[in-house]
């Protein structure tokens, strides 16, 4: 048996076709993702279902069974009656939460004041309740969804917005207790309730695409650690891509974690991921890499293979006492985050310095999310497993998170971890159906 798994990233949207006997990757298939315009955190849904339309195309004669849907979290795009976007989808890179709704507040900080829920900019009810109290909410919308179920949506031909945990819980004002949206808060807070999704369960499909189970989408954090982590209560999943997490699983809920602001992501099949969400992930690492190429370029006229370079320099020195804090991106909430060098003198002002000081300032930032962690949620961790471009395509990056965590890193069989993770969702409840 097959299935396939189709990650709607970021930068890029993946499909996968996956040998279930096997638990192996058959083949794969990736297409860039962008956004509207240069300082837009905005993309174009319709866009997006295009291109997953042509990938399908090519694998139409494959002999899959059942579809799983990878989606980026937090964002929400707008749809009609008919179940068609009226809207760009906003993605968890929008900002507009950040903007001040009063002399005293953002809209994030409001909604996070009166709800009690941690809500900050790029969830889809800060992005919701802003477009709501400045007018410019779609005149046709009847609701939102994520832009994983909005693919599903089409793909089938279905009008129902439903989503399930892994989704409704990234968006904010998510009552994890009770499993479902905490819509007397959110009321509360002013926001309009009615345009929220319903919540549908993991193992529900949302109908068939040319006689194949499409399911609903899963949240991409969630779908890369199933699809990297084998043993995930003895392990601590790491993230870099567009931007960074550490996770753990448990199967139990802990209210602590709630209480100290700790992400806490509903997982397929029961139990929870405990998150630390970085907005600065192999972003900021591309941003040095760019910096050293403007130089190259203004002072020699050339630009040569940085990424490389960058690996060669730092490989000449283990150790440094620069310190870094790479967090050009700032942190959530809208905090600026400190960003720039400590200890720089004559002796360390060099360039690989900089960089391995950069790749130790990343590490330690995700280990600083860690710490944070309940103990209880921390014991019994042996391993560091590893997902995403920005890990597997930087061993130096991968040595660094092994002096933070004190743990040897691991890599995951499949290299499209999130594309995987949806697939394997797919083929554990088409059994189901």
């Amino acid at each position: 048996m097959y299935t396939l798994g189709i990650d709607i990233g970021t930068t890029s949207i993946c499909i996968v076709l996956y040998d279930v006997k096997n638990r192996t990757i058959a083949l794969s298939r990736n297409v860039s993702n962008r956004f509207l315009a240069q300082g837009s955190f905005w993309q174009d849904a319709d866009e997006i279902v295009s291109k997953v339309s042509r990938l399908l195309e090519e694998m139409e004669e494959l002999p899959f069974e059942a579809i799983g849907i990878s989606s980026q979290m937090h964002g929400i795009v707008y749809v009609n009656g008919k179940g068609e976007a009226v809207s760009p989808f906003y993605t968890w890179k929008e900002e507009s939460g950040n903007q001040p709704l009063d002399e005293k507040e953002t809209y994030a900080g409001y909604l996070s004041r009166i709800t009690g829920y941690p809500l900050y900019t790029g969830y889809g009810s800060v992005t919701h309740f802003y477009l709501q109290k400045t007018g410019a909410l779609p005149a046709d919308a009847e609701g939102f969804v994520d832009i994983g179920d909005y693919l599903a949506m089409r793909l089938t031909g279905s009008v129902r917005r439903a989503v399930n945990e892994s989704i409704a819980a990234s968006f904010g004002g998510y009552d994890l207790e009770n499993r479902c949206f905490d819509h007397d808060a959110l009321k509360k807070a002013g926001v309009d309730v009615l345009f929220y999704p319903e919540i549908c369960p993991y193992h529900e499909f949302v109908g068939y695409y040319k006689g194949k189970k499409v399911f609903s989408a899963i949240g991409d954090n969630q779908a890369s650690f199933l699809g990297a982590v084998s043993e995930p209560e003895k392990s601590i999943g790491i993230n870099v891509g567009t931007g960074s997490q550490v996770s753990v699983y448990s199967p139990e809920l802990c209210v602590a974690c709630m209480e100290n602001g700790t992400d806490v992501r509903p997982f397929p099949g029961g139990g929870y991921l405990y998150v630390g969400a970085s907005l600065n992930g192999g972003k900021v690492y591309e941003r040095l890499a760019a910096f050293f190429g403007e130089v190259c370029e203004q002072f020699t006229g050339e630009k040569p293979d940085i990424y490389a370079k960058m690996q060669e320099i730092a490989m000449e020195k283990e150790d440094t006492d620069l310190k870094a804090y790479p967090n050009l991106y700032g942190a959530r909430g809208g905090k600026p985050g400190r960003s720039g060098w400590d200890g720089l003198n004559s002796d360390n002002f060099h360039p690989a310095d900089m960089i391995r000081s950069y790749l130790r300032g990343m590490a330690s930032e995700l280990k600083a999310l860690y710490e944070v962690f309940p103990k209880e949620i921390k014991q019994g961790r042996e391993s560091l497993t590893a997902s995403g471009n920005g890990l597997r395509k930087n061993p130096l990056l991968c040595q660094e998170m092994e002096k933070a965590f004190e743990l040897p890193v691991t890599f995951s069989r499949y290299e499209e971890e999130a594309a995987a993770g949806a697939a394997v969702f797919a083929a554990e409840n088409n059994g189901n159906c």
